[in-house]
């Protein structure tokens, strides 16, 4: 894939490096039209000859469009973000139609003077006299005299981003602008950033061209850069922080290619020469893909666009979107009150910011907004924090709602020095993200970062610090890392005692978590006397029916049942449920739990059956609610598995077992659990 937005500038070809590493700047090697740089040429000096010398390396990740287009007729669209690959698509088709001896014009149509020259000269071509051409009905002319060619023919209207120019002397919309429905013998085709359906009409088949994917970007850097510059997996890789875009891949690759023609002894110490260096370099600051700017002027020009449209939101908008983390924006951070642009003009802006593929609208349930890798680089100028004020008005993240997910990446992204007490908070939250949502690794890394950050941000004794300690020690908990867990917790529990008080909200948190690390740790009479103190608290506190009274309650259940006394625990449970049940429905998480551990209190009385349809139905809603490689999803098609005859439970554990592996790791406490039951009640 060439990635080429073919135009008239100079400079083909060009690769320079400037510098050594720091700083290394690589020249884009396309030309992209720029039209505050370029002056029209005379009316008498325009060509409509295809730019064939900008053909290069094979066309990647445009078959099945291109094999489309070549059995099309009428007039087709291609629009999409500067840089995408355009022209070197309408070139593979000028190239296919001209191999089969069919008439070809190119037009440069970035700007009146090219436009209207190149579509007189084209008339000339078909027959039109200057008598005629000077009656001032050119297009009329021209598109009668093109309906009637018999053979198939091409037009193509490169870099027609000015869709007003289009309209000519009618309106492009309706039919009779400059652009036409031709014959069934006849393609017209169009390159532009500008798919916006309402301009274009119900004529033009319009096709987005987007980034490519990973193994066709992969491709342009091992075509450009040869066989010496790395493994496919490290092109993938680069190709994916340059999110796909051909230009920037064709870019890198040729960079990376002209390094390794010079003999070793001529190249800079420590100069990218693979795929994984130049990446590294990128993710430094040592080398930039936009040296000379060309990527920062083709958006630039597809801003002023909409500017020039009224939409005088648009860069403000898009710096906003760059201050975010690399992954998709949901929508709502973006609300009134939050921002200073009016809904309605922020929606029509966003559209419109689509339509030239400087972002891309998505989303079923949670709409969200992506920004290109590229062009959020080249707008970032400052963190942005929206998401951190959303986070902290959208409630608990363990009821997994759609928009945690989304959060999770912006609420982690940019944890520097000086960071915000409320960012820290937010923080917090992503944690708990992460953890509710069974991705311990990523928990427990996030979790140590958080605590280091409020460690160094905030006082030992501000809110937030407390708070990320207590995240982190809730976290080594679900990693199996009780007794870490516990050196967290335990100075914790004691300081709030005496800062806050014993009975204090957050100390008895502490308290709660504290008791549920004593007890994964094996200590189930102390787990018992602490559970005890904190629903004694709790019930006064709060009351019988709270769900944090229901959770203790539940905790101190399990710790009978772990010392051996069954009956009283499923009394306990049975307690819970009923009150788990009123308040917060039967498929709720807590109430799941206490089904889940209640029924196995009846399978160790004996109740087997009525244990085992419980079991059934927690699993089947867990793995509907929570996804079939969560933990608590394990867990209860392993509980399930211990009642199911021999042959058919064997097969299930060992799956269990190797989901375990891949999810929590071997060392994990609860996948050394499971491997042990395995062995022991399955033996071969």
């Amino acid at each position: 894939m060439t990635g080429a937005e073919a135009g008239t500038g100079t400079g083909a070809g060009r690769n320079s490096i400037t510098g050594g590493t720091q700083g290394t700047v690589v020249q884009a090697g396309h030309i992209e039209h720029l039209v505050v740089q370029q002056t029209p040429p005379p009316a008498d000096e325009v060509t409509v000859a295809p730019p064939w010398g900008l053909r290069g390396a094979p066309l990647r990740g445009r078959a099945e469009l291109l094999a489309r287009l070549l059995a099309a007729s009428g007039t087709h669209v291609l629009y999409g973000l500067g840089g995408v690959g355009k022209t070197s698509l309408a070139l593979e088709v000028a190239d296919a139609f001209a191999r089969n001896g069919a008439p070809v014009w190119w037009v440069a149509a970035q700007d009146a003077g090219r436009l209207s020259g190149g579509l007189r000269a084209i008339a000339r071509r078909l027959g039109l006299g200057e008598d005629e051409l000077a009656a001032g009905q050119t297009a009329d002319l021209l598109w009668e005299r093109l309906a009637a060619l018999p053979e198939p023919w091409l037009l193509v209207l490169d870099n027609a981003d000015d869709l007003a120019l289009l309209d000519g002397p009618g309106a492009l919309a309706a039919g009779t602008g400059l652009v036409r429905a031709p014959s069934a013998a006849g393609l017209v085709l169009v390159t532009t950033r500008d798919g916006d359906p309402a301009s274009w009409g119900t004529g033009p088949v319009l096709h987005p061209l987007g980034a490519l994917p990973g193994p066709d970007g992969a491709r342009v850097l091992t075509d450009r850069a040869g066989a010496d510059a790395g493994a496919d997996p490290d092109a993938a890789a680069l190709s994916r922080r340059l999110g796909g875009l051909p230009l920037a891949l064709d870019s890198a690759g040729r960079y990376l290619a002209s390094v390794a023609e010079r003999p070793a002894f001529l190249r800079t110490p420590g100069e990218p020469a693979t795929y994984a260096a130049y990446l590294a370099a990128l993710g430094a600051g040592d080398v930039t893909v936009d040296g000379d700017g060309t990527l920062a002027r083709i958006w630039a020009m597809s801003l002023r666009l909409l500017r020039d449209r009224g939409h005088t939101h648009a860069d403000a908008l898009l710096r906003l979107l760059a201050g975010f983390a690399d992954a998709p924006v949901p929508l709502r951070v973006f609300a009134p009150g939050r921002v200073d642009i009016p809904p309605g003009e922020l929606w029509a802006c966003l559209q419109a910011l689509d339509r030239l593929g400087l972002v891309s609208l998505s989303g079923d349930g949670e709409p969200v907004v992506s920004l290109h890798p590229l062009v959020r680089d080249a707008h970032r100028a400052g963190r942005e924090r929206l998401s951190a004020a959303l986070a902290l008005e959208s409630g608990e993240p363990e009821e997994h709602g759609p928009l945690w997910p989304l959060l999770e990446p912006h609420l982690l992204d940019g944890l520097a020095p000086g960071t915000p007490a409320e960012v820290w908070e937010a923080a917090v939250l992503a944690v708990r993200s992460l953890a509710a949502r069974g991705l311990l690794s990523g928990a427990g890394a996030a979790a140590r970062t958080v605590r280091a950050g409020t460690a160094r941000d905030l006082t030992a004794d501000h809110p937030v610090a407390r708070l990320a300690r207590l995240q982190e020690g809730r976290t080594l908990t679900a990693l199996g890392e009780a007794g870490r867990a516990l050196d967290v917790l335990t100075p914790l529990a004691g300081e709030c005692a005496g800062a806050l008080g014993a009975e204090d909200p957050f100390t008895l948190e502490v308290r709660h978590e504290r008791a549920i690390a004593l007890q994964m740790a094996g200590d189930y009479d102390a787990s018992r006397d602490e559970n005890a103190a904190v629903l004694r608290a709790r019930l006064r506190l709060l009351g019988p029916d709270h769900w944090k009274s229901l959770h203790t309650r539940h905790n101190l259940a399990m710790d009978l049942a772990l010392l051996g006394r069954t009956r009283e625990a499923l009394a306990e449970l049975e307690a819970v449920l009923e009150g788990e049940g009123r308040t917060l429905g039967r498929e709720h998480y807590d109430t799941l739990t206490t089904r889940e551990n209640r029924a196995i209190m009846l399978r160790v009385l004996g109740d087997t059956d009525v244990a085992l349809a419980e079991l059934t139905t927690v699993a089947e809603a867990r793995h509907r609610l929570l996804g079939p490689d969560h933990p608590d999803t394990l867990t209860a098609r392993f509980n399930v598995a211990t009642l199911l005859p021999a042959d058919r439970a064997r097969a299930e554990m060992a799956a269990v077992l190797d989901a375990r592996v891949r999810v929590l790791g071997p060392d994990h406490q609860v996948t050394r659990a499971t491997a042990e039951a395995v062995a022991r009640t399955l033996p071969e």
